[in-house]
């Protein structure tokens, strides 16, 4: 699963105020920079802890909080969501009361679950591309037909009406086939990964 944008919500905790900030990465150096910038963004912050998972590199940092109280349980909840390419960090402004470490363990956990969860989301899916080239006759109920099982990217008007498809069903040539009574040309030209919304 993949974060689509960057997504922020903020939470207080016995007058604590934290702040969930989450970003797609593709790489280290790019984790690091979202870091950076919001350590410059909130310089008189309390603590900026932060979590990041590219592949199968992990990483996570309590940033003065006690050992294993931030990072780590922040990290835990991108594992947990299947999040890849992703970059967390939480803002912490002390608001007086000391959480203890399991409550430390719960705020940051839990803001970080609060952030996957409301954050828009999508998932990698491969899909197919393909060409279909059909008479004006099949311009009723045919093209009907393209719209409601394919995803129409770009139409052409010539001597056929030549209409690029984007497919997920690996069925689609023979449906298109019956669909047309035979008259449609299919010709599947490449397959791609894209990112679909969740929610």
């Amino acid at each position: 699963m993949r974060l689509k944008e960057e997504y922020r919500t903020e939470t207080s905790i016995e007058k604590s105020r934290f702040i969930a900030c989450l970003s797609p990465c593709k790489d280290e150096e790019e984790a690091r920079r979202y870091i950076a910038s919001i350590r410059r963004e909130f310089p008189d912050a309390t603590h900026v802890c932060s979590a990041y998972r590219i592949g199968p590199l992990a990483h996570s940092s309590d940033n003065g909080e006690p050992a294993g109280t931030a990072g780590r349980p922040m990290l835990e909840r991108l594992i947990h969501a299947d999040l890849d390419q992703v970059c967390a960090c939480v803002v912490r402004y002390f608001g007086g009361i000391k959480l203890g470490t399991g409550g430390l363990v719960r705020a940051y956990g839990g803001i970080v679950q609060k952030a996957i969860g409301e954050a828009p989301m999508a998932s990698e899916q491969t899909v197919a591309l393909y060409t279909v080239s059909y008479p004006y006759e099949l311009s009723g109920s045919f093209a009907a037909w393209l719209r409601t099982n394919s995803e129409i990217l770009d139409t052409d008007y010539s001597d056929t009406v030549n209409v690029l498809v984007s497919v997920t069903d690996p069925a689609f040539v023979n449906n298109a086939q019956a669909a047309s009574k035979g008259k449609a040309q299919v010709t599947f030209l490449r397959n791609e990964t894209r990112l679909i919304s969740i929610h």
